[in-house]
């Protein structure tokens, strides 16, 4: 995958692993429907979580920079950069791209419903 290996990837280990699964839901669905998506639907692409746990994620990957989210708007959630990717620890060089398709979250919820 060319462009994957293109892409800028930042590891910040001091984000939980449920801010990384909500940051790369929030830009999967920028890439693949070009909206934001509700909190319902990052809940149900992080599934288990609660309503709390995304609202927390979102309040402290704003703070840090990571997505834009105006306050009172609905659908408004938006990474600062749609090219960067965030995870929690470094990735796997030897692991096959075949087991971690690019985009997973949202496609499967959605074909589920």
């Amino acid at each position: 995958n060319v462009v994957g290996s293109l892409m800028p990837h930042v590891v910040d280990p001091t984000l939980r692993p449920l801010h990384a699964k909500i940051y790369m839901a929030i830009r999967e669905a920028w890439v693949l429907y070009a909206q934001a998506p509700s909190q319902v639907e990052l809940r149900d692409a992080c599934w288990p979580c609660s309503m709390a746990s995304v609202a927390n994620a979102v309040r402290e990957l704003r703070k840090r920079g990571y997505i834009t989210a105006p306050k009172f708007q609905i659908r408004a959630l938006k990474p600062t950069d749609l090219n960067r990717t965030i995870s929690v620890e470094p990735p796997n060089p030897w692991q096959d791209p075949k087991d971690h398709p690019p985009f997973f979250r949202l496609e499967e919820r959605r074909s589920n419903k």
